[in-house]
């Protein structure tokens, strides 16, 4: 999920060349319908965008009890990117990474095969 269409749609062309079936939303308000219904073993989120920032999506995917990984991708400097990672892990969510925009290719690459997202044992 991300505000930004080109960087969300960025996302999903190399998630699906690591083999994922993916899909992008800019529709913050209805993310969480959307992840109910498909019930992602991963999703991939941007902090800052209009209607619902990540703080508030991690807040409702807590209490929607979401089971899957969550990789918190944005272009907030490090340190926020880390608070959010750890504000998701706090919250019971399980977010391995966070990474920084522009979007490293190989480093999401990268990320999406390593064992900490491909091993998603969902209850």
């Amino acid at each position: 999920m991300d505000d930004d269409v080109s960087s969300a749609e960025l996302i999903v062309r190399v998630a699906e060349r690591c083999r994922y079936e993916a899909f992008a939303t800019s529709d913050s308000r209805g993310v969480l319908n959307l992840a109910s219904a498909l019930t992602p073993d991963v999703l991939a989120t941007d902090i800052d965008m209009p209607n619902l920032d990540a703080n508030d999506l991690l807040l409702l995917l807590a209490n929607a009890k979401y089971a899957g990984k969550i990789l918190i991708i944005s272009g907030q400097n490090p340190e926020i990117l880390e608070k959010t990672r750890v504000k998701a892990i706090s919250l019971g969510l399980n977010a391995p990474f966070a990474l920084q925009k522009p979007i490293d290719i190989t480093q999401l690459r990268q990320v999406l095969l390593s064992d900490e997202i491909k091993n998603t044992s969902l209850s």
